[in-house]
């Protein structure tokens, strides 16, 4: 999917980037990126959504901090490529509810671009206009148009910097809905998916090999996997929007509600001045693979039951 009218524009001007330049002088095109896994009912989708992170390190670029103005992007572990590889691994499971008729409608692989300035959350302020005018389309490689403007999204999940698990408060996540009732509903789903998780997690741990295995550790040295590890139970914390502690103001999420449309933020227990936030450190080392894992797991749950529960205002049949 790619901006149907040609340039992506933004409110400010950017000429010293030359990704920004590119686009607007029409060398190059900022583009969402969209996979649908039919369900049972065509006219509805579920969106599971995630970005790259156009952020530059911090240390590197703020001369208060030792840098020398060089904008160099960060390597993104966390923020947000933890994201991403949940995407990935959502892809395979809701293929088969597919193939089984066990999705009701259909689950939209959602990749948006442009989430930092100077970006200015290009991906998702394109794609809410797409959906409020009823103008979306879906353009292959092959240069085909799919008219997608008569799907009615009944809910969008976007994951946000999902396994660095903070040593201050360890092992919480945090589900952050919209401002609307619907919004409500899917962090229902998603804690329900939280809940079925933790349940399995005991049965889980008591199986060999995990039955011996030790607490989780991150990688020293950002190559080394780490020992087999006990399945990691997680606490999400439902944050509405008028939580002090959501974050959902500081993502895509935030527009998707903005504009109406029924949205949930998974995200870590977020600590903006922590080590690893755009900055040289969010990097493998930053990363702990069994929280990660946990949360990406309760998030594809979630989604599932998303597009198999009837939502609040769709008839049965």
């Amino acid at each position: 999917m790619r901006c149907s009218s040609g340039s992506c524009r933004t409110e400010y001007r950017f000429p010293w980037m030359g990704g920004w330049l590119h686009n607007q002088e029409g060398k190059t095109y900022e583009r969402n990126l969209l996979v649908r896994i039919p369900g049972r009912d065509r006219r509805r989708a579920v969106i599971m959504a995630d970005h790259y992170d156009t952020a530059y390190m911090h240390d590197h670029y703020d001369r208060a901090e030792g840098g020398t103005g060089a904008r160099l992007s960060a390597q993104g572990s966390d923020d947000n490529c933890s994201a991403t590889a949940a995407l990935m691994l959502g892809a395979r499971p809701f293929l088969e509810l597919s193939k089984r008729g066990d999705l009701g409608c259909d689950v939209w692989l959602l990749h948006l671009t442009g989430e930092e300035y100077p970006a200015e959350g290009l991906g998702t302020c394109r794609m809410c206009q797409w959906l409020v005018e009823g103008t979306l389309a879906l353009h292959t490689l092959s240069g085909r148009r799919h008219d997608l403007s008569g799907v009615h999204i009944h809910g969008v999940y976007v994951l946000d910097m999902i396994a660095h698990n903070i040593d201050n408060d360890r092992d919480v996540f945090q589900i952050a809905p919209g401002a609307s009732p619907e919004s409500l509903w899917l962090a229902h789903q998603a804690h329900l998916a939280n809940e079925a998780w933790n349940h399995s997690t005991a049965a889980w741990n008591r199986q060999p090999p995990r039955r011996r295995a030790g607490r989780g550790q991150r990688s020293r040295d950002g190559r080394t996997i780490p020992a087999l590890a006990r399945h990691l139970p997680l606490s999400g914390e439902v944050r509405p929007h008028y939580d002090p502690r959501s974050t959902l103001f500081n993502t895509d999420g935030q527009a998707f509600s903005d504009f109406g449309i029924p949205v949930v933020l998974f995200m870590e227990n977020y600590d903006i001045n922590r080590l690893g936030y755009h900055d040289t450190y969010d990097n493998m080392t930053m990363i702990d693979l069994d929280y990660g894992a946990a949360l990406a797991a309760i998030t594809i749950e979630a989604v599932a039951r998303a597009a198999t529960e009837k939502p609040p205002g769709v008839s049965k049949g």
